[in-house]
């Protein structure tokens, strides 16, 4: 299944089956993987050979598997695929050695990825669609053109890929869906990957090192924490007030904030998980006294914690940056309602890695309106 923007699902038929008629094994959940073996008429444990080729060696093509045997790998490159990715443009900083990723998907379209280091800790930033719905006002991503959910393989192969990159000099890795996209609009595809990234045959990964970043879709966030899947929450709030909302994040601004917030204190109540409430520093936008006052008061007493972001101005700055004065001032304000406060720094400012930047350079044409907006 596949949500499209409206929340409707759509079931496909053809679940995992790519262009040439082969089946992507990572588009499959692992229940479903089972039953592709089984049809193949291989014995039970070839399964679990095969997923620890796939989610734990992270192989990329059948060749590699060795203990499987040559007649069972010639049938698998016949019939399957291990990667949707054709190709990849990597660039890597030189201030922090932040590497940002650029995936050529099999339809021609790209999307991004981002792995950041905090000494041998590594949290990877993956993207669940192709671009961005949500016209965010200051985010790079929102300038280029919405082209359509990434399918639950195509989300799996940046987070496989980024870790085969990575896994030499690792202690752990974090994975964050904020990247290119809204990933609560792609739910099904989002709910299967944390289902395979939760489950001992797949990454055997945790709520405390799986973060879904969402605008604020209040039902959505309900319904993940329904779901018996174990992940934490973080709600791109930005805004203190709903006229705030409305001009910050149009998109998302039918949901109000009590809205928004209630169904945030859902999931931690839910799933005991604090949420995290983001907050972009917007120089003259959501930067005032008042505006400090009031986000205190939003997370006084709740199950959360802010994370301020200072604004990444990118190669078409629409903001103003806070100066580190300001930004102290913004904070000694918060302090006394909410001591759980963290401040999110930049990362890889050489190669532009705030999500979209290097997406939106490769689509050379800029975004036109909406029908209907």
């Amino acid at each position: 299944m596949q949500d499209d923007m409206s929340g409707r699902t759509h079931h496909n038929a053809h679940h995992g089956i790519v262009e040439n008629g082969r089946t992507h094994l990572r588009d499959l959940s692992l229940t479903e993987l089972r039953e592709f073996v089984e049809r193949l008429e291989e014995p039970r444990y070839r399964y679990r050979q095969l997923v620890s080729w796939l989610y734990e060696k992270l192989a990329d093509d059948f060749l590699e598997m060795t203990d499987l045997p040559m007649s069972l790998r010639e049938t698998l490159g016949r019939n399957a695929e291990v990667s949707s990715l054709r190709g990849a443009t990597m660039q890597v900083s030189k201030i922090d050695d932040t590497r940002k990723y650029l995936f050529e998907l099999r339809d021609g379209k790209f999307v991004e990825s981002v792995m950041m280091r905090h000494g041998h800790r590594l949290t990877l930033c993956i993207s669940s669609q192709v671009g961005c719905p949500m016209d965010c006002r200051f985010c790079q991503t929102s300038k280029g053109v919405f082209q359509r959910n990434l399918k639950s393989g195509e989300i799996l192969d940046q987070i496989c890929h980024l870790k085969q990159d990575c896994r030499d000099d690792a202690d752990k890795v974090n994975i964050v869906f904020m990247g290119m996209g809204e990933p609560l609009l792609n739910y099904r595809s989002l709910v299967q990957v944390i289902g395979t990234l939760n489950d001992a045959d797949g990454l055997e990964m945790g709520s405390k090192r799986i973060t879904v970043s969402t605008s604020g879709l209040p039902r959505r966030m309900k319904n993940l924490a329904n779901e018996g899947i174990k992940c934490s929450l973080a709600v791109s709030l930005n805004a203190t007030t709903d006229d705030q909302r409305r001009r910050l994040m149009p998109a998302v601004s039918r949901h109000s904030l009590k809205d928004t917030i209630d169904a945030a204190r859902y999931f931690a109540e839910r799933t005991g998980r604090r949420v995290t409430l983001e907050y972009v520093l917007l120089k003259g936008e959501n930067t005032s006294y008042e505006d400090a006052h009031r986000l205190g008061k939003i997370s006084r007493k709740g199950p959360f914690k802010i994370n301020l972001i200072p604004y990444n101005p990118g190669r078409d700055p629409e903001f103003d940056t806070l100066s580190e004065d300001e930004l102290d001032r913004f904070i000694q304000v918060l302090l006394p309602y909410s001591p759980t406060l963290t401040v999110r720094r930049s990362k890889g400012p050489d190669i532009f890695a705030a999500c979209g930047q290097l997406w939106n350079q490769s689509l050379g044409h800029k975004k036109e309106p909406a029908e209907g907006t």
